[in-house]
């Protein structure tokens, strides 16, 4: 009886802990936690190269970040959905690398810039300078297009995009109204300009919007 008790103790003790340790943690990020594959990191080098990092952090310096408010935005690095509604998972990972042009050819991947398109400069090779020095402008967007069951971990993926210069410091996934169809984007959030964006693809590039919905 005495060992019954004991079990039924651990028991409870194991769901009480668990419970606390969820209710800590915001919805989002436990959720991205517990989704995020433990090889990421081995996947963007191999599909990027070797100057790209996960951003497991916030590169932007903010008074706010050093003491936290209760029920922040959380940093989400790994996402999954079908950008381009071809029916075949997608991964949005957010990455760092000084120089994201190196490895385009090697690696077989396209640098865009879709939000310095938006205001009619769209070459990468130029306004990849444009906000080198900016720490809110850091952070990179990884797309990989799924191929086959696969899907994103396909070796050969159906495409792979590295897209800079986006306005944010949390991402997370919503739809757009676009051609009078609602279609799967990114959402781009800046808390503390308390801004929102979002990314699309458009069935033949992406575009930056910046208000929801299109």
């Amino acid at each position: 009886m005495h060992l019954v008790r004991l079990a039924w103790f651990f028991i409870v003790l194991f769901l009480v802990t668990w419970g606390w340790i969820l209710w800590k943690v915001p919805r989002g990020q436990a959720e991205d936690q517990l989704q995020q594959p433990s090889d990421l990191a081995e996947v963007i080098k191999k599909q990027f190269g070797p100057c790209f990092e996960l951003a497991t952090e916030r590169s932007a310096i903010k008074v706010n970040y050093l003491h936290p408010k209760e029920g922040g935005l959380p940093w989400v690095t790994f996402l999954t959905a079908d950008l381009d509604g071809d029916g075949v998972e997608d991964a949005i990972i957010v990455a760092r690398c000084k120089t994201p042009l190196v490895d385009e050819v090697s690696h077989n991947y396209r640098v865009i810039d879709p939000y310095y398109t938006n205001y009619g400069y769209g070459n990468p090779r130029i306004t990849a300078q444009f906000n080198s020095a900016d720490p809110y402008r850091q952070n990179l967007v990884l797309v990989i297009h799924g191929a086959s069951k696969e899907a994103w971990r396909a070796a050969t993926p159906k495409a792979k995009f590295v897209i800079i210069n986006l306005p944010f410091d949390s991402l997370s996934l919503t739809k757009v109204s676009y051609r009078k169809r609602l279609i799967p984007a990114l959402s781009l959030t800046e808390e503390e300009q308390q801004l929102s964006s979002a990314v699309f693809w458009d069935g033949k590039k992406y575009r930056w919007s910046d208000t929801p919905s299109q």
